[in-house]
């Protein structure tokens, strides 16, 4: 993607990663496996160079119960498929060699989420290869066009990890905004109020029904959050006006301000333990420092009482120390 849209590339990745469950999930449902949802997941972290020092980006490879697998996100139309042949083809861990004549090439299992899409009937993208002897192989990969899902339907179709992208869905009309009459601006924000209550309510049933843990949930809010300012940002001041983004950035504010307790409580302990250390040191000087005069004291023949006065050190622990220096306490 260009940088101009690296939110969105920077935002798929991070629902990627953000939950195991949900991954394998939306695996399952897009590739028709039937993995368990705590199946361990491994990222393979690796790009690869090509000749002429193009860098194929891969973390967004990935391996479950053995099998690889690669998403990529498009927010525009592009070269996407002859792309994702690159990427495929230059993976290195597909090839294997059989013996000096003979190879296998495995390529791994690939989708393409296209983030402002609508017509989910499009699921799937072809490119047909023809060889030098005339034989011809149809190559396909998976597409999910996320915005022809509802948010309901998207947790109905186990796709919940697209949750966030439901924000683009008036991606289109803002760019119009400026030219609208009162009217058709607030039809907008009617209609960006909607859409804002149709996630909020949506994100509130994950976490409810326990398919996201507390700290998903809010990452989840956060990466909305962040999707609506950057989309949406020409029109900020009239919907924080007309209030029409509220169930989302009331969710924000509160994730905020538990962030920042959290914080606050976090700063607060390590200055606790570091008095608390402080401290134990201290003491540990003093003690040293009174056993050091109790034991010049009771070597001087000094009375037990006199020595607890002085130094605070309790009697037993006096006969103790007389015994150890071999010498009698006076009592």
């Amino acid at each position: 993607m260009n940088s101009p849209n690296k939110i969105y590339d920077l935002s798929f990745k991070r629902m990627i990663r953000l939950s195991g469950k949900m991954l394998v999930k939306f695996v399952n449902k897009v590739f028709g496996k039937r993995f368990p949802l705590d199946s361990e997941i491994t990222f393979l972290d690796t790009n690869t160079v090509n000749k002429d020092l193009k860098v194929y980006e891969k973390d967004l490879y990935f391996i479950i119960c053995g099998e690889r697998f690669h998403l990529e996100a498009q927010a525009y139309y592009d070269d996407m498929l002859i792309r994702l042949f690159n990427y495929a083809v230059s993976d290195e861990e597909g090839y294997k060699r059989i013996d000096d004549s003979h190879a296998v090439f495995k390529m791994p299992q690939q989708a393409v989420v296209f983030l402002k899409d609508t017509d989910k009937s499009k699921d799937k993208l072809y490119i047909k290869l023809i060889l030098p002897d005339e034989q011809e192989i149809e190559y396909s990969v998976h597409a999910v066009r996320s915005l022809g899902y509802t948010p309901q339907e998207l947790i109905a179709n186990d796709m919940e990890i697209l949750l966030p992208f439901q924000i683009l869905r008036l991606y289109g009309s803002v760019k119009k905004y400026s030219s609208f009459s009162e009217e058709q601006k607030n039809e907008f924000l009617e209609k960006f109020a909607q859409m804002c209550k149709d996630i909020a309510e949506t994100l509130h049933k994950l976490k409810k029904d326990k398919n996201v843990t507390t700290d998903e949930y809010y990452a989840m809010v956060e990466i909305i959050h962040d999707l609506e300012e950057y989309i949406y940002g020409m029109v900020d001041n009239d919907i924080k006006a007309k209030g029409a983004d509220s169930m989302i950035n009331d969710e924000f504010l509160f994730w905020s301000e538990r962030m920042k307790a959290e914080k606050d409580a976090e700063t607060a302990k390590l200055l606790k333990e570091k008095d608390d250390q402080t401290a134990r040191i201290l003491k540990e000087k003093e003690d040293e420092k009174n056993r050091y005069f109790a034991e010049k004291m009771i070597m001087n023949g000094e009375s037990a009482e006199k020595i607890e006065e002085y130094t605070g050190l309790h009697l037993s622990v006096l006969k103790s120390m007389a015994q150890s220096l071999g010498k009698a306490l006076m009592l």
